[in-house]
């Protein structure tokens, strides 16, 4: 065999051990303009590999590799040796073979031009138009046009093809696609549906799926509610220009902001994904909050979440034994004092779970913090079993106590923070399983995240007893100095005449 037409495997092995090269390539050293032209060639690279997955997979198709290896199916081959999602290889198949018709989809794939998103955005779009091979060819070029001129990603690509067709089509004599709109609109909202699969992690996934109009009318509601909330830079207590200083010696000075992730920029650390969910939530927090959901045995939507009192006493329980450690690590490192051998430490009990009506759990720090709401009903357990507790009528915050309690705080009381009363929740100071109170006394403002670092954290809260204002009570400081390398900054040489 030639030299200039070497055995494809070994030209797969030899890309292969030039990309593996990348591993030792120091990222840490790239300025900003060498780290944009890196990834733009690394994205080129990616193309280009997936291209020849591309091709290959066309080739296992046409032999039945993979069927002689005893695979199902050439996709469920490429999904195993890619390691991607369950069907994740069919995308290959896919391409293959609907840029068998279109040889310029496939050649700027192969080229590096076009990512295999964009080429399953373009065959996809494309064979939705009539068999006819020349209008096809026409909406491709048109759609890799889009790409090398405006940089389109697959997603503008998706969203330009209506545009496409109608420049191709403008009176509609061959597609008539705006006659067919409604029956569309018809066939999207037949297929609605919204599910919640529980994973492993403590999380939910949400999939769905409607109309363009369904998703407008959630999207109206929700993008009020996800506006940025910013502050004055400062205002948290931070300084701006030194988010953490620290002293020659790497501990940090000072108390600045109590929040350890801030910026002290005053801007909105949440990203518009997170923005959005947290819109989504406070939506439905305010229709439950009204008289608006149907109503189940005399009484409006719910939560029930079903503990042991032992359970959900035991997270206060733990929280002072730590931050009663780290008072002590504290004073030791202020003394100076050598170290001391480890001394066994008492068992700890786990820590308790509630149970969801659904069949899902939930920790006891979180069902306490749902507990503030006065919209959530724990159902409390003694040891044998027996109802203790099922939410006494007396602890739901009265719209009279939920008035003054803004009148008092105005907005949430955590430092620092301003977000609105719309966006908070009642937090139980003393916590109604150890008897306290839902009274002024007892309560304070607080938005859905420093409510949740309040239960989650030992920072600490109470009234003045003189102003009836909330005072904070820090956590002890962690000394970090040997969690990372820190470097004093270094002072100038003195200039010479």
């Amino acid at each position: 065999m030639s030299a200039c037409n070497p055995p494809q495997p070994l030209t797969a092995a030899t890309a292969v051990q030039a990309a593996a090269a990348l591993a030792d390539v120091d990222w840490d050293g790239l300025d900003g303009p060498d780290a944009l032209a890196t990834v733009v060639e690394l994205g080129r690279l990616k193309a280009v590999v997936d291209g020849a997955l591309v091709a290959v997979a066309e080739r296992l198709e046409e032999t039945g590799a993979a069927d002689a290896a005893g695979w199902a199916s050439t996709k469920d081959l490429l999904t195993h040796v890619l390691g991607g999602r369950k069907g994740a290889g069919a995308g290959f198949v896919r391409v293959a073979e609907r840029t068998t018709d279109l040889p310029a989809v496939r050649a700027a794939l192969a080229a590096g031009e076009i990512s295999l998103a964009q080429a399953g955005v373009i065959t996809g779009r494309v064979t939705t138009l009539p068999r006819d091979p020349e209008l096809r060819t026409q909406a491709a070029d048109k759609l890799l046009g889009l790409v090398a001129e405006h940089g389109y990603d697959a997603t503008d690509l998706d969203r330009s093809f209506p545009a496409v067709v109608r420049n191709l089509d403008p009176d509609g004599s061959l597609l008539g696609a705006e006659g067919d709109k409604e029956k569309t609109e018809r066939g999207a909202h037949g297929a609605r549906h919204l599910s919640f699969t529980t994973d492993t992690l403590g999380g939910v996934r949400i999939k769905g799926y409607g109309t363009v109009e369904e998703a407008e009318l959630i999207k109206t509601v929700l993008m009020p509610l996800a506006a940025p909330v910013t502050t004055v830079p400062g205002a948290c207590g931070g300084d701006p220009a030194h988010p953490s200083s620290r002293d020659e010696t790497g501990r940090r000075v000072g108390h600045g902001c109590p929040d350890p992730v801030c910026a002290h920029d005053g801007k909105d650390p949440r990203d518009h994904g997170v923005r959005m969910w947290d819109a989504l939530i406070e939506a439905c927090t305010r229709l439950q909050a009204t008289d608006s959901l149907p109503h189940a045995h005399g009484t409006t939507a719910r939560i029930t979440v079903t503990t042991t009192y032992d359970d959900l006493r035991q997270r206060l329980d733990d929280q002072a034994d730590d931050q009663a450690d780290d008072q002590a690590d504290d004073q030791a490192d202020q003394a100076d004092e050598p170290d001391q051998p480890d001394q066994p430490q008492p068992e700890r009990r786990s820590t308790g779970t509630g149970l969801l009506p659904s069949g899902d759990t939930l920790s006891a720090t979180a069902v306490r913090r749902l507990a503030c709401d006065a919209e959530i009903i724990p159902g409390v357990l003694g040891a044998e079993g027996q109802i203790l507790d099922l939410g006494r009528a007396t602890r739901l915050v009265t719209t009279a106590l939920w008035l003054a309690l803004i009148l008092r705080d105005q907005h949430c009381a955590f430092p620092g923070c301003t977000r609105l009363p719309i966006a908070c929740d009642a937090h139980h100071i003393i916590h109604w399983a150890d008897g306290g109170p839902t009274s002024l006394h007892n309560l304070v403002l607080l938005c859905r995240k420093h409510h949740t670092l309040t239960h989650q954290t030992p920072w600490q809260v109470h009234l003045d007893p003189n102003t009836h204002r909330p005072v904070w009570i820090r956590p002890p400081p962690v000394d970090d100095r040997d969690r990372f390398t820190y470097h004093p900054p270094t002072r100038p040489p003195p200039l010479v005449a």
